[in-house]
């Protein structure tokens, strides 16, 4: 990727800073609830951190799509002003209907995951969900306007205070209801950046490439495609629990805890770093291959060293959890074998939305969506369904995506630089 204008490389070195950041503050949630909760209590937390972050990774949809039409809207030049859907009003409109969505369908799902949970739960999480549609807008908009300082301090901000809470409600009240409540306090960040930082309220006021009916249009095909992502990256235990025997998801914390550890390495960096990739896809004049064949390499050689380390180390460093949380080392490294391909998914997911692809880039993800479901299924041990799942599934959808990108780019759009970003077919 281009890093050849002044201040870039210390504007990535930031985005680099802050993903890093979000990973330790990940880790530290995990460590906190491992040693405050009893491993029952936690496979429920971590089954209800699996839902909130599947919820807000639907919502990162809107980011996607922000990203990429603020982006696009900076190259138009020609166009007046006011023209285009104001991106950050249009994502808290939407979040307030995925709220009253969420709040009105609770009563069928969260007794499930969280038994005994008060009604006031249920609204912290709606409010939440639309809170976090600002986020998510707000983040989109100064990584289309490459405001990627204000970008990376957002994103590690949000971060940082939800940790704090955790670790304040561990020490005060120390139950699961109060890590669940403070798990949510991180998506009021972005209202001080809004207010307060010139970044944040450049942000504000950006504007997409288009009107806002075709805009909600897109960003509905993005979220679509962003709950089909976020099935496999952070709703993963969620999922597992709905599926999986009580008594045999009672034990399954370990394995939870162990997903959660081996994708943050990958896939917390790669997802901090979408909006630079989404910006300097559409601005590269090369083809798709040319523009993502080293960071793919990374990633796969990343996974190859970081699944022989986990085999190797991981069982160590999961006691630091606790003696409850014992896993084998072939499991930790397939699991983080498992991250690498969900990254290459994650990257030929963002090819396609870069160039305006959105019905190829829900494609790719509901494909490895409906194949992993369909792995969980299947009756062999809860380890090897899950390693399976998380695997053969994004496989598939990467494939699609390559496959799609391919014959498009082939046929019409030789580049990046010369696809039409607003074209959703």
């Amino acid at each position: 990727m281009d890093s050849s204008k002044p201040g870039h490389k210390s504007n990535f070195s930031a985005v680099g800073l802050s993903s890093i950041v979000a990973a330790l503050c990940g880790y530290l949630v995990l460590f906190i609830s491992s040693h405050t909760l009893s491993a029952e209590d936690n496979a429920n937390f971590l089954a209800f951190w699996g839902v909130i972050l599947g919820l807000f990774g639907a919502l990162t949809g809107l980011m996607a799509e922000a990203t990429r039409a603020v982006k696009s809207r900076t190259l138009k030049t020609e166009l007046p002003e006011s023209h285009g859907a104001p991106v950050l009003a249009m994502s808290i409109l939407i979040g307030a209907v995925a709220a009253i969505v969420v709040l009105a369908t609770s009563p069928a799902w969260m007794p499930v995951l969280v038994p005994g949970a008060s009604p006031m739960l249920w609204v912290a999480v709606a409010l939440a969900v639309l809170l976090y549609a600002g986020h998510v807008g707000l983040a989109g908009a100064t990584s289309g306007l490459e405001e990627w300082k204000t970008y990376s301090a957002l994103s590690a901000s949000e971060a940082v205070v939800r940790l704090a809470v955790i670790a304040g409600a561990a020490l005060l009240v120390g139950n699961l209801a109060g890590l669940e409540f403070a798990v949510l306090t991180g998506t009021l960040v972005w209202l001080g950046f809004a207010a307060f930082t010139k970044g944040g309220r450049s942000g504000t006021r950006a504007r997409a490439d288009v009107g806002i009916l075709k805009y909600v249009i897109q960003c509905l095909f993005a979220i679509a495609t962003a709950a089909a992502s976020a099935f496999l990256i952070t709703g993963f235990p969620a999922v597992i629990k709905f599926l999986a025997e009580p008594s045999e998801f009672a034990k399954a914390a370990p394995l939870l805890l162990a997903i959660s550890l081996t994708r943050a390495p990958i896939m917390i960096p790669l997802q901090a770093f979408q909006g630079v990739a989404m910006t300097s896809l559409i601005n590269s004049s090369r083809p798709a291959h040319r523009v993502l064949a080293k960071p793919f390499a990374a990633i796969l050689v990343l996974g190859l060293i970081g699944a022989g380390a986990a085999a190797f180390l991981g069982p160590y460093i999961m006691l630091i959890f606790g003696s409850s949380y014992s896993v084998d080392g072939w499991v930790l490294g397939a699991l983080t074998m498992d991250a690498a391909f969900l990254a290459v998914l994650t990257l030929t997911g963002t090819a396609a939305m870069a160039l305006g692809r959105h019905r190829l880039y829900l494609a790719g993800w509901i494909a490895a969506t409906v194949a992993s479901i369909a792995i969980l299924l299947l009756p062999i041990s809860l380890e090897l369904t899950v390693i399976l799942s998380l695997s053969i599934g994004p496989i598939i959808g990467s494939i699609i995506h390559a496959a799609g990108i391919a014959v498009r780019q082939n046929r019409k759009y030789p580049t990046f630089a010369t696809s039409e970003p607003i074209e959703s077919q």
